[in-house]
């Protein structure tokens, strides 16, 4: 029998991994206890830096950054990109020369997920479904010049041309069809013998 635990909502007992409740649909938030803030890569504590007005958890010694997923999405915003980048270069995409390892998230202990950012970019960021982003030093200011230097409008040029792909694609096969049903028709038994 799994465990359960009452939706916040409606009051019924669910599985005590749903994010959902199956009965009345309201999200469940996850408690988190209140953690102090420590680097999950050297374990040290990370100081709040307040830019823009928005808090971020940086860590001093390693340079890695902390951001909670609204303040992640404040600071990609193509926008605030072109506000503050000062464009010296162009963004290179570099090999992953470090070796995998899976860090828990600042607020939860959970382990993250490793993402490609704007999955064209190479910068792979750590990040937890539900809490936010770790950065690791540097890679905020890859992220930032991936996105002045157009990668976000190459990143969705390529979707563009894989969706013309596959309506071209359904496109085709729907022709296929269409004739394939002309010919069953023109075939069949019934019309040359009972007329059309």
């Amino acid at each position: 029998m799994p465990e359960t635990k009452p939706c916040d909502h409606c009051g019924k007992q669910i599985n005590i991994h749903y994010s959902t409740c199956p009965f009345c649909g309201g999200q469940i938030r996850e408690k988190v206890s209140p953690r102090s803030p420590a680097c999950p890569r050297c374990k040290s504590a990370l100081d709040i830096l307040n830019k823009d007005g928005d808090e971020y958890d940086l860590c001093l010694r390693c340079g890695g950054l902390w951001m909670d997923r609204v303040e992640f999405i404040h600071a990609t915003r193509e926008s605030a990109v072109f506000r503050t980048t000062d464009l010296k270069e162009s963004f290179l995409k570099k090999p992953d020369k470090e070796p995998v390892e899976y860090i828990p998230c600042v607020r939860c202990g959970k382990m993250m997920n490793r993402k490609n950012f704007g999955r064209i970019s190479g910068v792979i960021v750590d990040e937890c479904g539900v809490h936010g982003v770790w950065l690791d030093g540097g890679e905020m200011e890859r992220v930032r010049q991936f996105i002045a230097d157009g990668g976000l409008d190459k990143w969705r040029d390529r979707e563009i041309e894989k969706n013309q792909e596959s309506i071209r694609e359904v496109a085709t096969t729907l022709r296929q069809v269409a004739f394939t049903q002309k010919l069953i028709h023109f075939w069949n038994p019934k019309r040359w013998f009972f007329g059309p």
